[in-house]
């Protein structure tokens, strides 16, 4: 209901005191009121609105007060914070999405917003070291947590720009072979494929028998970073298609964890075809949605910057007339230039120290994607003149850094790899998570047996699985493969077996069980 200074002054004396006592208390009440009662806050804005209008005689006037109530009803919607934003105009980009979001979750926003850059600005734009600017993403994270914002959100902000050619920057094509896409790329290239659910298609990549996956894997690997696509001759010439430069193909992909490690075969490791991906990881789990969440949008200001960014990229979309040199990405000072020289430096002393191929490929081109990111990010501020500063290479440095623990976090729980070391690498990481408790329900395990770190055999092969690419390898099989990882626990006192007996006298117990002794 109104409240009690307002009463006795006109329609319009009502309205002004209405304006100006929200836009005094929005902030405050945000800070003091639970989500509840917010919402009954907004409530009775509505009514208060709804009253004021009433009195107006004239629609017009009407109207254009309800466009300035409108905007500050929106202010009331609960926002969600973008963490570890990009910095610049990336991060408004990555924030509008987030904002859209029915789902809100920052990496997979951030996601959306790299994804996006790389399809509209990857041929265009050279980095400092000469190369494209194009980006292949894989955003793994669990179903049912937003993943969709990458598939709502990047078609989203390109339509805003209302310029019809850059629906040609974003292609959600499911290609189903090596020519295709190289039919595609030739045709039109510097856009970015949007793929869901790619992990199921990585997986077949993985497998050097599936024909049509091995040639798409040929192409994308083709065309990372590369300065010519070759062309395609049939013996009909009027169907050739002739070789296209800078072939610049943006790729981003989401998948679930267990599917993406399936994809991570020492093949998949050691040829480089993972190390030319960004994995960014979200663990969240699902959150309250955002209901009322607004359509994506950008202020005036924010869109006719993104406008400034399509326009700026555009003359290079198409395979004719196409300018003679892509435009510069340059160092904004000394120290960047020699921030971003000194990561490069770093990973190839890392590759020199190591001898594990399937390592060393995370370090091969770490250098390189922190280049291209940072570069995308120097556009997104200045598309006339893009200059990388030092929060534009730190930031970049930062997502791959991550990028690099969480595949050595895989590696040492032992999720990639066939051989007996990842086998055993996966059994002592669920031991080490049975000992501290990290045991679901669902697996029925005794919690007797839990807190005296008795580990039943079933609840190891229940959670390895029986698509664990390490067991599944084994010549007899995932059954042979755990009783012989066990075996060797056994006799490096890992593990000790309890008696039968024992097990049944003291939890009921009927199967192999075992006493963790050490996960050294």
């Amino acid at each position: 209901m109104p409240s009690a200074n307002t009463i006795g002054q006109l329609a319009e004396e009502k309205l002004d005191n209405f304006r100006k006592r929200t836009e005094a208390e929005v902030e405050e009440l945000h800070r003091q009121r639970t989500p509840k009662e917010w919402a009954a806050v907004v409530a009775d804005m509505y009514v208060t609105v709804a009253t004021l209008l009433a009195n107006f005689d004239h629609a017009e006037q009407a109207e254009h007060d309800q466009q300035d109530i409108g905007g500050c009803l929106a202010s009331c919607r609960q926002t969600y914070r973008l963490e570890n934003p990009p910095p610049g105009f990336a991060g408004v980009l990555a924030d509008a999405i987030l904002q859209g979001s029915y789902q809100p979750a920052s990496e997979i926003a951030v996601a959306a917003s790299l994804g996006l850059l790389a399809g509209v600005c990857g041929r265009a734009f050279e980095i400092p070291t000469g190369k494209d600017c194009a980006l292949y993403i894989i955003l793994v994270a669990k179903s049912g947590v937003g993943k969709e914002a990458i598939h709502e959100g990047i078609p989203a902000m390109i339509e805003l720009s209302e310029i019809p050619e850059a629906s040609y920057f974003v292609q959600p094509v499911d290609f189903a072979s090596g020519p295709a896409l190289q039919k595609r790329i030739l045709a039109t290239p510097g856009f970015l494929n949007l793929q869901g659910e790619f992990g199921k298609k990585l997986r077949r990549m993985s497998s050097l028998k599936d024909a049509p996956m091995q040639e798409l894997r040929n192409v994308m690997t083709r065309a990372y970073s590369k300065d010519m696509m070759d062309g395609i001759e049939y013996s009909n010439n009027e169907k050739n298609l002739p070789k296209v430069k800078w072939p610049a193909l943006s790729f981003l992909g989401e998948t679930t964890p267990g599917t993406f490690t399936e994809a991570l075969t020492p093949d998949m490791m050691e040829d480089g075809t993972l190390s030319r991906f960004n994995i960014i990881t979200y663990d969240g789990d699902w959150q309250q949605p955002n209901r009322d969440r607004s359509p994506y949008r950008l202020t005036p200001d924010h869109l006719e910057k993104w406008r400034a960014i399509i326009r700026r990229a555009l003359p290079y979309q198409g395979t004719v007339h196409t300018p003679e040199r892509r435009i510069q990405v340059e160092y904004g000072s000394d120290s960047t230039k020699d921030r971003l020289e000194r990561f490069e430096t770093e990973c190839g002393t890392m590759l020199h120290n190591i001898e594990d191929e399937s390592e060393r490929q995370v370090y091969n081109r770490a250098a390189l994607k922190a280049f291209k990111i940072a570069s995308l990010l120097a556009i997104a501020d200045n598309p006339e003149r893009p200059m990388i500063f030092n929060d534009h290479a730190e930031w970049a440095i930062g997502v791959i850094r991550r990028d690099i623990a969480a595949f050595v976090e895989r590696k040492e729980s032992g999720d990639v790899g066939k051989n007996d070391d990842a086998r055993t690498l996966k059994v002592k990481k669920i031991m080490t998570d049975y000992i501290k408790g990290k045991v679901s329900p669902s697996y029925k395990v005794d919690p007797r047996m839990i807190e005296q770190g008795v580990l039943p055999r079933f609840y190891l092969q229940n959670r390895i699985g029986i698509n664990n690419q390490a067991f599944n390898s084994h010549p007899q099989g995932h059954v042979a493969a755990l009783d012989a990882t066990i075996k060797n626990l056994i006799d490096n006192g890992n593990l000790m077996e309890l008696a039968k007996p024992a097990a049944v006298e003291s939890y009921g117990f009927h199967g192999r069980c075992f006493r963790v002794l050490s996960i050294e």
